[in-house]
């Protein structure tokens, strides 16, 4: 089974997003998966999904990579495993779509709020103890922008050390197909761009996502968008992500791009504090989008 929705917010009249959400089963382990995700009516992802979650332990125990999936997943909404529904924060609506998983020992929330000022916050939110060990979660949220429709876009590089290349202090275009891990020293973050309508995303890393490590060695990957390269949550496995196989070189400026946003949340063994949610994710950020 499977179970699909579309979702027009905050009303059919004067809607500020459109998009489809489908949480599948069996093989296809994603999460809850959002396709054609529109605000004020302008393209923004043709699809966003969470295929991989690695667990880190150390030898004494996994790794796992645990399938986020409509087998794994509860009611959580009548007999639904996917709820919709409107969230307040700071005075600013939105509109998140949610589910929950239990594999294992583990609690696993992972949801997707649009907010009204076009802001868009993926989340894992996990508890529970497997082992009684120290470890991470390595969460792989793979991100196909369509931003103002496939062509044009390009991805860039924000770092307080960088000139002024032509774009803004800070701001480098990546040519070509990449790999990238954050530096929090020089505030690292990158974006999306439509070149043709200087509209796009910021992609803002999260406060607990933490930094990339032997096990998880990348943080940010940029690639050009080939269909038999979105797996559907079957690609890597448990000590190795698979997505370097993916890095070729090609160019990605003024393309179609697929950017895959790898987080890093750490969770001490405490087992009197078992079920404390960790949260992680990034935050995406419109501009020019008036």
């Amino acid at each position: 089974m499977s179970e699909t929705g579309f979702v027009t917010w905050p009303n059919p009249g004067v809607p500020l997003w459109q998009f489809g959400y489908t949480l599948a089963d069996s093989p296809d382990a994603e999460g809850v998966v959002i396709t054609n995700a529109s605000f004020r009516g302008r393209k923004v992802l043709y699809k966003g999904s969470l295929p991989s979650l690695r667990v880190q332990y150390n030898s004494m125990c996994g790794p796992y990579k645990d399938p986020l999936n409509y087998n794994n997943a509860h009611a959580i909404s009548g007999s639904n495993r996917v709820k919709v529904y409107t969230v307040w924060s700071e005075g600013l609506s939105g509109v998140a779509v949610e589910a929950f998983h239990t594999i294992g020992a583990y609690k696993l929330t992972e949801r997707w709020t649009f907010w009204a000022d076009g802001r868009i916050t993926p989340r894992l939110y996990s508890a529970g103890l497997q082992c009684n060990i120290d470890h991470r979660h390595h969460p792989y949220w793979r991100l196909d922008f369509d931003v103002e429709g496939a062509p044009n876009d390009t991805v860039f590089e924000y770092n307080t050390t960088t000139p002024d290349l032509g774009w803004g202090p800070g701001w480098h275009v990546k040519h070509n197909e990449s790999t990238r891990v954050k530096n929090p020293a020089t505030n690292r973050s990158w974006a999306v761009m439509d070149v043709s309508t200087m509209r796009g995303y910021h992609i803002i890393p999260g406060s607990n996502d933490g930094t990339a490590d032997a096990f998880a060695p990348r943080d940010l990957f940029v690639m050009s968008y080939h269909a038999a390269e979105d797996k559907h949550g079957q690609q890597g496995s448990a000590s190795d992500d698979g997505l370097a196989a993916y890095i070729n070189g090609e160019i990605v400026e003024k393309s179609d791009v697929v950017i895959w946003y790898c987080a890093h949340l750490g969770h001490h063994a405490e087992p009197e504090h078992a079920d404390e949610y960790h949260a992680c994710g990034p935050t995406l950020i419109p501009f020019r989008w008036n």
